[in-house]
């Protein structure tokens, strides 16, 4: 059995060739449902999506008989890897009031420490081939493996180590990674943090590696954290289908 360490590498690798893979369109349904526990309410938003993965411009129609606009994939691209250095913005205004909440997920520019595509690790044995012996270990993370992990589902702890965390304004970063071992690919990635959550789960479908499930909570401090207000979303995705050319024209 590989280390937790050298496991992830592997995983991270295989999410990438996965992304690298992604269908040139993709189409799918998706529901929201956003709470504010402060305000005591919440509301549910419903979208047919297409999209196009090479820049994510997607045609997003509000259902039954709503709205049709152009912007990106709601509330994430499906074929999102999550193992990546990611912005999540969430423009949403009015939590509940606000009729046409967006979302944006981008991929970091370059810059120290900073791929501009999902995480990706190069062979260690390529890199030194002289090596008799070579130890992996992740510079911002010590992984392990948790108690519940199984011949059929490997849950990797990833704990942020100070190399990370310090002098960083992120609110959450990696925590738990499940993967399947059969095909060494994640069924869910787990961010964590004072402010915010936010969890992946993926699954396959005609052979495409997709999102079906996603949860975000965040919370937003008054000045001086005097009050503070906590929404979440939880996103569902279904009736996928991967077109071979834009069936949109606003796409082609």
């Amino acid at each position: 059995m590989l280390t937790a360490d050298a496991e992830f590498r592997a995983v991270a690798n295989a999410a990438f060739d996965a992304w690298q893979k992604q269908p040139p369109y993709v189409a799918y349904r998706v529901d929201v449902d956003i709470e504010v526990s402060a305000l005591k309410q919440s509301r549910r938003i419903s979208r047919m999506v297409e999209a196009r993965t090479r820049d994510d411009l997607a045609v997003i129609q509000d259902l039954p008989q709503g709205q049709n606009q152009l912007g990106h994939s709601f509330p994430l691209p499906p074929t999102f890897d999550a193992l990546s250095y990611f912005r999540f913005d969430f423009r949403l205004g009015d939590p509940i009031r606000r009729h046409n909440p967006l979302t944006a997920v981008t991929l970091l520019p370059p810059g120290p420490n900073r791929p501009p595509e999902p995480l990706r690790f190069g062979d260690p044995v390529a890199i030194n081939p002289d090596a008799a012996v070579v130890v992996t270990t992740l510079r911002n993370y010590y992984a392990h493996y948790a108690d519940d992990s199984n011949d059929r589902i490997a849950h990797i702890v990833m704990q942020a180590l100070p190399a990370l965390t310090v002098d960083n304004d992120s609110t959450f970063f990696l925590r738990d990674v499940y993967v399947d071992t059969v095909t060494n690919l994640p069924t869910r990635v787990v961010y964590s943090g004072p402010a915010t959550d936010f969890t992946v789960d993926y699954t396959m479908v005609e052979n495409h590696w997709v999102i079906d499930h996603a949860f975000y909570r965040n919370t937003l401090f008054a000045p001086l954290h005097i009050g503070q207000t906590t929404w979440t979303t939880d996103a569902t995705f279904s009736a996928f289908s991967f077109p071979p050319e834009a069936i949109d024209e606003r796409l082609r």
